[in-house]
C-alpha cells in the first residue's frame, strides 16, 4: 500500500514538475487572464443586452447567436495563414488583437452617441468571428504542441480555473457598473465603457501572447484534399461529429434566450445576472481540478458521458422559475458550473487527442468547429423563428406562466437525453467505461463525505 502511494506522489511530483519546466505554460495563463476580461465583458448578459439596447427581437437574437457558428468554418484557413506568415503564433497575435479590438470600435460609438444600426453591428459582429475563429485553430494546434499530453488534463483545468477566477470578478463588476448606468437611464454609455474598457484588456493580451513560445519551426501544409478529407474518412471523428451535430442542431435552440428571458420575462437586474454567473463560476472552480485529474485517470469520454447526460435536466429548472422565485435559476447556476466544466474540458480533451499528427491537427479542428458550426448556426437562427412565432403565448397554469422561451427549454432538455446514446458509438482508447467511472468517482466521493463529516463531528466535540 505504502508502494503504491510512493508511486503515486512521485507521479504527480514528476508531472508538476512538468508542468513547470515547459516553457510558455506560465505565458499562456497571463494572457488568458487579460484575454479572459474581454470574453466575458463582450457575450453573454453584456452582448444581450446591447442587442436589446439597438432593439433587436427574438429572430435577431437567434441570428447574433447564430454568427460565432456560421464563422466557425474560417478556422479551417488558419493553417494556410499560418504557412504565409511562417507562425502560428504571428497569425494568434494578428487575428485576436484586430478581432477584438472591433469592440473599441463598439464602445466609442456608444460613449458618442453615434447610432449603431444593426445592419453594422453585425457586419462588426461577424468580422469579429472571422478572425476570432482563425486565432482559436491556430492556438488549439499551438497548444496541443506546447502541452505534453501527460499534463494535459491537470493543466488545463488549473488555467481555467484561474481564468474562471477572473471571469467571476469580471462580469460581477461589469454588472453593478451597467446597472450604476442604468439608473440613470444611460445603459448604452454603461456599454461603451464596458467595450472600450475590455479592448485596452486584449490589447495587453496580444502583446503577452507575442511572447508565447512556438515549438513548431516549420508550418508543413497539406494539400487542401487531404487537410479536409482525411478527418471525415477517420470513422472515429465521424461519429464524434453526429453526436455533437445532433447536439448543436436540436439541443442548441435555446442557448440565444436564457439571459433574454433573465432580463424580459423574470425582470432580474445585471448585477443578478452576475450573481448567476459567480455561483456558477464557483462550483466550476471546485470541479474544474476534479474534473482534470478524472480526465487523466478514466480518459475524456467517460467523463463527457456522465457530464452530459447529466446535464440534460438542467433546461428543466427554467420551466418553474419566477420574478418572486428563482430558487430554480440558482440550482441550476450551481449545477451548470459542475457539468458543464467536464463537457467542456472532456470535449477538449478529445478533440485534441483525436491525432498526434502535427500536420493534420489543424484540419481535425477546423472540421470540427465548421461542421458543429453550421449545425449551431441552423440551430439558433430556427430558435430564433420559433421563439418569435411563439411570442404571444402565455399560459397560465397552477401559478406559473409559461411562455415561448418554455417550450424551447423543455425540447432542449428531451433532446440531451436522447442523444448522449450516439456518444457511445465514439471510441476512446484505454477509456475506462462511464458506468465504472461513475461509480469509482462516486465511491470517491463518498469516502471524502466521510472524512469530512468526521472531522466535523470530532470538532464539535472536541470544543465540548
Amino acid at each position: 500500500m505504502k508502494g503504491n502511494e510512493h508511486t503515486a506522489n512521485t507521479a504527480v511530483e514528476r508531472r508538476r514538475g512538468l508542468m513547470s519546466s515547459v516553457p510558455g505554460l506560465s505565458i499562456s495563463i497571463v494572457e488568458g487572464a487579460f484575454a479572459q476580461v474581454h470574453i466575458n465583458i463582450t457575450a453573454g448578459m453584456f452582448l444581450t443586452s446591447f442587442a436589446l439596447y439597438i432593439g433587436l427581437n427574438n429572430i435577431g437574437i437567434g441570428f447574433l447567436s447564430a454568427i460565432p457558428a456560421f464563422c466557425a468554418g474560417f478556422g479551417f484557413f488558419s493553417l494556410f495563414f499560418a504557412k504565409i506568415l511562417n507562425s502560428r503564433r504571428t497569425l494568434c497575435v494578428i487575428t485576436s488583437g484586430f478581432g477584438r479590438g472591433i469592440f473599441f470600435v463598439l464602445g466609442v460609438f456608444l460613449l458618442f452617441n453615434v447610432r449603431i444600426r444593426p445592419t453594422v453591428f453585425f457586419i462588426l459582429i461577424i468580422l469579429y468571428n472571422i478572425f476570432m475563429n482563425l486565432s482559436s485553430n491556430a492556438w488549439l494546434s499551438w497548444m496541443s504542441d506546447l502541452v505534453p499530453r501527460t499534463i494535459r488534463g491537470r493543466y488545463f483545468a488549473m488555467r481555467n480555473t484561474i481564468l474562471n477566477l477572473i471571469g467571476m470578478a469580471t462580469t460581477l463588476l461589469g454588472g453593478r457598473i451597467l446597472d450604476a448606468f442604468k439608473t440613470v437611464e444611460a445603459v448604452g454609455k454603461g456599454l461603451g465603457v464596458l467595450f472600450t474598457g475590455a479592448s485596452v484588456s486584449s490589447t495587453i493580451a496580444a502583446g503577452i501572447l507575442s511572447r508565447q513560445p512556438d515549438p513548431q519551426e516549420a508550418i508543413q501544409v497539406p494539400y487542401l484534399r487531404t487537410l479536409f478529407l482525411t478527418p471525415l474518412e477517420d470513422r472515429n471523428f465521424r461519429h464524434l461529429l453526429i453526436f455533437i451535430g445532433v447536439w448543436y442542431l436540436f439541443g442548441g435552440m435555446a442557448s440565444p434566450f436564457f439571459v433574454v428571458h433573465m432580463l424580459t420575462n423574470l425582470s432580474m437586474s445585471y448585477s443578478t445576472i452576475a450573481l448567476y454567473t459567480i455561483i456558477a463560476g464557483i462550483s466550476s472552480l471546485v470541479f474544474q481540478i476534479l474534473w482534470g485529474k478524472a480526465i487523466d485517470m478514466f480518459r475524456a469520454k467517460p467523463v463527457l458521458a456522465i457530464s452530459y447526460l447529466l446535464s440534460a435536466c438542467l433546461p428543466l429548472f427554467w420551466l418553474f422559475a419566477k420574478p418572486d422565485f428563482l430558487l430554480p435559476i440558482w440550482i441550476d447556476a450551481f449545477l451548470t458550473g459542475i457539468f458543464w466544466t467536464g463537457i467542456n474540458l472532456s470535449l477538449f480533451n478529445i478533440v485534441l487527442n483525436l491525432t498526434e499528427d502535427k500536420s493534420l491537427k489543424e484540419g481535425y479542428f477546423a472540421v470540427f468547429t465548421a461542421i458543429t458550426g453550421i449545425f449551431a448556426f441552423i440551430a439558433s437562427l430556427t430558435g430564433g423563428f420559433i421563439a418569435q412565432g411563439l411570442a404571444e403565448i402565455r399560459i397560465e397554469l397552477y401559478g406559473f406562466t409559461f411562455v415561448n422561451y418554455h417550450f424551447l427549454f423543455a425540447f432542449t432538455s428531451l433532446v440531451r437525453f436522447t442523444s448522449v446514446i450516439l456518444l457511445s458509438r465514439v471510441e476512446d482508447r484505454f477509456a475506462t467505461p462511464a458506468g465504472q467511472a461513475l461509480q469509482l468517482i462516486g465511491d470517491y466521493t463518498l469516502r471524502r463525505l466521510m472524512l469530512y463529516r468526521g472531522l466535523i463531528l470530532n470538532t464539535l466535540r472536541f470544543k465540548k
